[in-house]
């Protein structure tokens, strides 16, 4: 992913995301005061081991529609598991649905960015990795130092035959949920 930044650095100059490390954000918290969450993580964290770790990967480039800028970035490949395996996070973490990506060139104007993005286009890239944990980064809002710093990092120790349970049990419960409904009689 370094090289890619890179070569836009070459081709566009310098930009703000160029030395952000590679990455697939999930959710900004408000500022807040680290005592104040540090309870929801740890619910968090009893939700987020349940999950296994999962190999996503990387099939080309895209962008988001343009507004005054452009993101580039590269697009992972969407499968049923992707899909099914991020929507447990972002159940999670209490997200709305979002488009799973790692940045290469974040908020660029669009007179770099038609510079840019001709040299991603078509550009095939193939690549694989695995996600085995989220870490939480930090910073600081006021103050000199806005760069983000690890705060807490949760593995995901689940497996897919846990999980795969579990969607039966929930399917199951609501199945008898229904047929009890279905045989009710009015009295009234």
């Amino acid at each position: 992913m370094k090289k890619f930044k890179q070569a836009s650095v070459r081709l566009i100059g310098e930009f703000e995301s160029m030395h952000s490390k590679t990455h697939i954000s999930l959710k900004n918290l408000h500022r807040q005061k680290s005592f104040w969450v540090e309870p929801l993580f740890e619910q968090l964290e009893k939700e987020l081991s349940l999950i296994e770790p999962i190999t996503l990967q990387i099939n080309g480039f895209a962008t988001f529609l343009p507004t005054d800028f452009t993101t580039i970035y590269a697009a992972i490949n969407s499968t049923p598991e992707m899909e099914d395996w991020f929507k447990r996070i972002r159940k999670s973490l209490n997200e709305k649905k979002s488009v799973p990506h790692i940045t290469i060139a974040r908020q660029i104007p669009n007179s770099l960015a038609k510079k840019l993005w001709p040299k991603f286009k078509d550009r095939l890239w193939y690549d694989e990795f695995e996600i085995d944990h989220l870490t939480i980064l930090q910073r600081e809002t006021f103050g000199g130092n806005k760069h983000w710093k690890p705060f807490k990092e949760i593995r995901f120790r689940g497996t897919s035959d846990y999980n795969y349970l579990m969607h039966v049990k929930k399917t199951k419960a609501n199945k008898v949920i229904k047929d009890i409904d279905d045989q009710q009689i009015s009295l009234f």
